[in-house]
């Protein structure tokens, strides 16, 4: 259910901004958390498919301190190409492996903001698709949970004010999750382990919730360039608290120069040292299909999810 409760969250697009967004002349504060979303969430491209291969997959890694690591994998389908005035996105994440095998998981978002996610959820064992709540944005962090909260966008823009701290080159040394050799098996075996550094120009971008929720406040260190978050900060009573690190790579068959994804996303909560990883190999990226209908979005694919 931890797992489950994860990827709710990974499929959830909740935004202020869409694929019309001009690449800004100037910026402030407002304008750089605008394209970040527009970053995070894809809307340069009409979808996105990522489907498992006999040698490649999306991988979901959990390591709590002192304990082996937890892996699943799972495909993930993206369409952001809606023009019926009703629906913004929808996202279809289907699990391959682990407790959860054969769930899949439906989250269509609304133009009008002010409606919730419609979340189905496809149960194998019972064979029947439900419907969930949208989960609380400002949900505590267990062991379970991680920073995607964030990533998934469950926060509107409207739920934070942001200020702009400054520009400056900044050394990032990507964190990076260590397995051991019992811990690798014919995906995780294909987790980089060369860790990476780079110094490149961010903008320090401090995001404080205008109601309470688990952390103060972050701060995101953003690519002047292209809007890649490379890293964030959260912090309480001004203690950093969990980490985050991605890493990204441009979709060269896109003009559109901040149209790049995270294929290495990393979390740490620096208090209990739980890791999280998220990859991507760029072997499974296909981008713009234009052989799928968006009618593959739907209950009726759920449904015919194999046990």
């Amino acid at each position: 259910m931890k797992f489950l409760l994860f990827f709710i969250m990974t499929a959830s697009l909740f935004a202020n901004v869409d694929g019309a967004l001009a690449y800004p002349e100037k910026v402030d504060a407002d304008e750089i958390s605008k394209q970040v979303y527009f970053v995070n969430h894809q809307f340069y491209v009409k979808n996105q498919i990522l489907k498992s291969t006999k040698k490649h997959s999306l991988l979901i890694v959990k390591k709590q301190h002192g304990k082996k690591a937890r892996a699943m994998n799972a495909d993930r389908f993206l369409n952001n190409d809606f023009n019926d005035g009703v629906t913004k996105s929808k996202d279809l994440v289907v699990f391959n492996s682990g407790k959860l095998k054969g769930t899949g998981v439906l989250a269509r978002e609304f133009v009008d903001e002010t409606k919730s996610l419609e979340i189905m959820m496809w149960l194998p064992a019972l064979r029947k698709v439900r419907r969930m709540a949208e989960p609380s944005k400002n949900m505590g962090y267990s062991e379970a949970d991680v920073a995607f909260l964030e990533e998934a966008k469950l926060r509107r823009l409207s739920d934070d004010t942001y200020e702009l701290l400054g520009t400056q080159v900044r050394k990032i040394e990507f964190g990076q999750i260590e397995l051991e050799a019992s811990e690798m098996d014919r995906y995780t075996k294909a987790l980089p382990q060369e860790k990476k550094t780079i110094s490149v120009e961010v903008h320090a971008l401090k995001a404080t919730p205008k109601e309470d929720a688990w952390y103060d406040y972050r701060i995101d260190y953003i690519d002047t360039k292209h809007f890649t978050n490379y890293e964030t900060k959260f912090y309480v009573a001004d203690k950093v608290v969990k980490s985050v690190y991605r890493q990204w790579e441009k979709i060269e068959e896109l003009s559109d120069e901040r149209a790049y994804m995270w294929t290495y996303w990393y979390s740490i909560n620096e208090e209990t040292k739980y890791e999280t990883v998220n990859y991507i190999p760029k072997e499974i990226i296909k981008t713009n299909d234009e052989n799928i209908r968006p009618s593959f979005w739907s209950e009726k694919t759920l449904s015919n999810i194999k046990r």
